[in-house]
């Protein structure tokens, strides 16, 4: 082969172009609340006690400080140098020694996301010259997008000598802002430092008192940092909401980490001392580092904020603001953790999932359960885990400080974004840690319910005996009751008050009776085709009859009986089809009254007639329903309806026995009363008798008396299912008994 030709060699080197800028400070930094959180970062770890933020609208945005500035030399050095790794090598502050929190030369993209034009300012004391300079320098950033090389831009700049009465600081004047900048969150930026006046304040002190004695051996003391914004005049109210509501949590957790030591402390709200409830010391294999967190627990339940010392729907409202577990690198925090709609810890996807196992070693060591607990709903903590909206809870970190050829597998690193950390292992051991936090609250939790519950069973108990009581008063006293159906009643409600002292079957019982409800329905339409069935053949046989009748008069009697009983279980077939068919089904228009009631009365005029029952019925012609479906007014006629024979049928001696319907509308609602003069039903009896397991028909041997005791229960579901109401009211004169449904006219079953 012939030999090679040589041309040239050499070494290349990367040439950068000027729209890097543009294209890292769209890229790097997404929302302007985080850009503006990098400047404000860069003045703590400038020394400053003071940040001032100034929005003027669409137009301009000012951050200021009083810190020690910038020279000519830290400008050129810095500032103009990308991706300097000034801040890598100096980890503390030079006049305080705070913890160093900006990184990656990342403020001057924040500074290009937010506006397009920019007039720093800066005034330092410069030694190389031995007095204050004022540096002013302009920054036109489109202009930049027009060179392909980074280092032939110009950004012109002017150094002065400083006035005496000149204050070291830095000032970034942003204007021809970028649309995003000028909707700018004040109170997410105000409560993005912890040292500022916001929830986070008060909720990690520890590593503050550690920190201050960790650094007092510098000649300066830190005099503190505050960031003061323009215009955001929630600030004090704020701070005063938040002392009180952070003071009611119902449960709060304390965390601390130290090299491999873990303390886990819990306290309850009603606790009479100050001391921990709940306290778990344990080792930890740490690779996160220090860690402080507070996590306060506000459940939706009644009690939360009650007797506290303002408006209950303002702490309630609060606690919605400022909820989620919050993350603070150092004293800055660290977005998304703890936003709205955050759910690092995963609370949210586990309560979605009904998750039943713990996730974190904390809780899986120390509250282990059974598989029998596990599978009991009751007794599974992990059911109670809270959703990130109810805990208000800030966590307390240091990142680590990015090095040339590090680990990105180990240590808590900074996304690139500056949106969380890397997931890496330390990442997830953080997030053990905390999670293992939360879930103590979830036990907790549970135990503090258990024992309400406990408390409100035995409440509830000494309620129902005293009902009991009074009931009996009243029925040893109505002179209407004969003496065997008073015994009966008696008997009956002495059976549901012993029941109901064993809670767990009087709820079963309870429940079984719902399922019969349910069932009723199926086997209604079943008997209902069957009943359809028996008539068709009924019909034949009555023609049969009626033939042999003729030549045999005394069949006639028989057949005319037949006939009666044709037509009685026509009309119940008729009523049950239109219960069946209708049970779901809306009416596409308002519909008469008097036809439902008439032929309810129609239905059980015989039983009425029997024993003597005037029924009676005053409502208008014009009366309409409102849009319900005909088939649940028919229902409801029907079991106030037998409720109220039940009830005048079980009434001795003389006077009146009548049942009497009104119906009318008014206003937005459509009213339905039946009145009877029956037994009448004690006061304290009142709202028992809408219960499925109350009844005291069960050994009636009255045709009507189910003793099953889902009559009125029925009418209460159906009456609320459509945005109504059903009450025992005070019977009108010369009655005993009245029950009132209340409709709205406007309501459409959906």
């Amino acid at each position: 082969m012939p030999e090679e030709e040589y041309i040239a060699d050499g070494e290349a080197t990367f040439a950068v172009e000027a729209r890097l800028v543009r294209e890292l400070g769209e890229r790097l930094v997404k929302e302007p609340e985080i850009a503006l959180l990098e400047l404000i970062k860069n003045s703590y770890d400038a020394d400053a006690t003071v940040c001032d933020l100034k929005a003027f609208g669409a137009e301009e945005l000012i951050v200021s400080d009083d810190g020690r500035g910038m020279t000519l030399d830290e400008f050129m050095g810095a500032w103009m140098r990308i991706g300097t790794s000034s801040k890598e090598k100096q980890s503390e502050s030079t006049a305080y020694g705070r913890p160093v929190s900006g990184e990656k030369g990342i403020g001057r993209f924040a500074v290009r996301y937010l506006g397009r034009h920019l007039e720093l300012t800066s005034v330092a004391h410069d030694p190389v010259r031995g007095f204050a300079t004022r540096l002013v320098a302009m920054f036109d950033w489109p202009k930049f997008d027009k060179y392909e090389d980074l280092g032939k831009v110009k950004v012109p700049y002017r150094v002065y000598r400083a006035a005496s009465t000149e204050r070291p600081g830095l000032t970034l004047k942003m204007t021809r802002l970028r649309k995003s900048a000028t909707t700018l969150d004040l109170r997410r930026i105000r409560t993005a430092s912890i040292e500022l006046v916001s929830p986070y304040a008060s909720l990690i002190k520890t590593a503050e008192r550690e920190e201050a004695r960790k650094f007092k051996q510098h000649r300066s003391p830190d005099p503190g940092f505050t960031l003061r914004v323009q215009g955001d005049r929630q600030e004090v109210e704020d701070a005063d909401v938040a002392a009180v509501v952070l003071r009611s949590a119902v449960l709060r957790v304390a965390i601390k980490l130290r090299d491999d030591r873990l303390s886990v402390k819990l306290w309850r709200r009603d606790d009479a001392d100050e001391k921990p409830h709940i306290t778990i010391v344990d080792r930890f294999e740490n690779s996160v580092g220090s860690v402080d967190a507070d996590i306060r627990f506000y459940p939706r339940r009644k009690g939360t904020f009650t007797e506290l010392p303002m408006d209950g729907r303002r702490a309630e409202s609060w606690v919605r603001e400022n909820s989620g577990v919050a993350v603070f690198d150092g004293r800055f925090r660290v977005f998304p953790y703890g936003r709205q709609g955050d759910d690092w810890l995963g609370l949210s996807a586990d309560k979605a999932r009904s998750e039943r196992d713990p996730e974190s070693p904390l809780a899986k060591k120390h509250f282990p359960m059974s598989d029998e607990v596990r599978k009991d709903t009751s007794q599974n903590y992990m059911l109670r885990l809270p959703y990130p909206f109810q805990l208000v809870g800030a966590v307390r970190v240091r990142s680590t400080r990015s090095r040339a050829n590090s680990d990105d597998e180990t240590g808590l690193i900074p996304a690139a974004d500056r949106e969380g950390f890397i997931h890496n292992k330390t990442f997830q051991d953080l997030k053990d840690v905390i999670r293992g936090g939360v879930e103590l609250i979830a036990y907790a939790d549970r135990e503090l319910q258990q024992a309400l519950e406990e408390g409100e069973r035995t409440e509830r108990l000494e309620q129902l005996h005293q009902e009991t009581r009074q009931i009996i008063e009243e029925v040893e006293a109505n002179a209407g009751l004969r003496r065997e159906d008073k015994n009966r009643i008696i008997r009956r409600i002495e059976a549901i008050d012993r029941s109901a002292a064993d809670e767990a079957e009087y709820t079963r019982r309870r429940e079984q009776a719902l399922e019969v409800m349910s069932l009723l329905g199926v086997v209604a339409g079943f008997m209902t085709h069957e009943f359809g069935v028996a008539i068709d053949h009924l019909q034949k046989s009555h023609q049969v009859l009626e033939k042999l009748g003729r030549r045999q008069p005394e069949l006639r009697e028989d057949a005319e009986r037949i006939k009666a009983s044709i037509v009685s279980l026509e009309e119940f077939v008729t009523y049950s089809e239109g219960y069946i068919r209708g049970a779901a089904t809306k009416s596409d228009r308002p519909y008469p009254v008097a036809p439902r009631i008439t032929q309810m009365i129609r239905v059980f005029g015989r039983y009425a007639e029997d024993r003597g029952i005037v029924v009676e019925s005053t409502v208008d012609s014009n009366t309409l329903a409102p849009r319900v479906p005909v088939s649940l007014y028919n229902g409801l006629v029907l079991n106030l309806f037998t409720n109220s024979l039940k009830a005048v049928t079980a009434r001795t001696g003389k006077g009146d026995r009548r049942i009497a319907f009104r119906a009318w509308n008014s206003g937005d609602l459509h009213y339905l009363e039946v009145s009877d003069t029956g037994v009448g039903i004690p006061s304290a009896m009142r709202k028992r008798v809408f219960d499925p397991l109350f009844t005291t028909t069960d050994s009636n041997r009255d045709p009507l008396g189910s003793g099953m005791g889902l009559g009125l229960t029925l009418v209460k579901r159906g009456v609320e299912a459509f945005g109504g109401k059903v009450d025992v009211i005070d019977a009108p004169p010369g009655f005993a008994t009245c029950f009132q449904v209340r409709l709205p006219l406007d309501r459409t079953h959906k």
